[in-house]
């Protein structure tokens, strides 16, 4: 399994719809934290992170039919990038 870094912009949702989006990714192992040296950590908004058997493309379009029903009037920004390191300055989680 690949580690991923993905970021999902959805327009128009509300708190609730955001909420769902956020369950539903989580469910797909796709989690808005990332384990860091110092303990867990809060990706930026709309970025998520987590493994997936799934190729880059598979997943990205498992993404977008998840986000879809949560983004009107149109379609979400769906970006999927294979992650073999990271390094970066995040919020405690």
């Amino acid at each position: 399994m690949a580690n991923y870094m993905v970021r999902v912009e959805i327009f128009k949702a509300d708190s609730e719809e955001y909420a769902d989006l956020h369950k539903a990714l989580e469910a797909l192992g796709l989690k808005r934290t990332v384990q860091g040296d110092n303990g867990v950590l809060r990706m930026p908004p709309g970025t998520y992170y987590g493994a997936s058997s799934l190729g880059t493309y598979e997943l990205r379009e498992k993404v977008k039919t998840i986000a879809a029903p949560f983004s009107y009037p149109a379609d979400p920004s769906v970006f999927v990038s294979e992650s073999s390191d990271w390094s970066g300055w995040l919020r405690p989680a």
